[in-house]
């Protein structure tokens, strides 16, 4: 039986016209603060030395989201000193502050926890699925958008190990100052649910 949120909401999917963003201009890039679930305002562009921006959606109670965790604590500790900001996005209405505090401290990770419940960094980024990530380069262009790695080739086609660390390749080659297209890959989880984002507009 599949996870109850690996349920694609066809009609949410097929409303949404998520255009692949180029990047974000200038003014956009300084205006784009929000705040953790601890209080703590993020300007994540505000720095000269920021190499890369990663927005990592993800879902407390996803299986193929939690089974990254570790993996995500890890490219927090080794990253963080070499100008990359990892924040953790919770998309998902169902996840309170409350609960997304649980869910770091039952899988131990270490970087900020943010709430997306109006989707306006998942609609930035253009994300789709939990976990996907999403990386900006310190100018605000949006260069990666995919996969962590391809740990997982489908649902239930699990590989021992990954042989490509999509996410990893892309901030080695953002820290060592390469110019980088931008990339797709394909994220395997659990679908973000759009179903009421209409209604909240109207």
């Amino acid at each position: 039986m599949n996870h109850p949120r690996q349920i694609i909401w066809l009609a949410s999917l097929l409303a949404l016209t998520c255009a692949w963003p180029s990047g974000l201009t200038a003014p956009a890039k300084e205006k784009l603060v929000f705040t953790d679930i601890n209080g703590k305002k993020h300007a994540p562009f505000a720095s000269s030395k920021i190499k890369a921006v990663v927005f990592l959606f993800l879902l407390r109670d996803c299986p193929v989201s939690n089974v990254y965790t570790p993996e995500l604590s890890r490219i927090n500790r080794e990253y963080s000193g070499k100008g990359v900001s990892l924040y953790l996005v919770h998309p998902d209405r169902d996840t309170d502050a409350k609960a997304a505090k649980a869910h770091a401290i039952e899988y131990k990770l270490n970087a900020p926890l943010v709430l997306d419940h109006d989707h306006k960094l998942t609609h930035l980024a253009g994300a789709e699925v939990m976990p996907e990530a999403a990386v900006y380069d310190g100018k605000g262009l949006l260069v990666y958008r995919g996969r962590i790695d391809n740990l997982y080739a489908d649902f239930g086609k699990k590989r021992a190990k990954p042989t490509r660390r999509d996410l990893r390749e892309t901030l080695d080659a953002l820290i060592a100052g390469k110019r980088l297209a931008k990339r797709t890959t394909k994220a395997v989880g659990c679908y973000i649910d759009f179903s009421n984002d209409k209604k909240d507009n109207k």
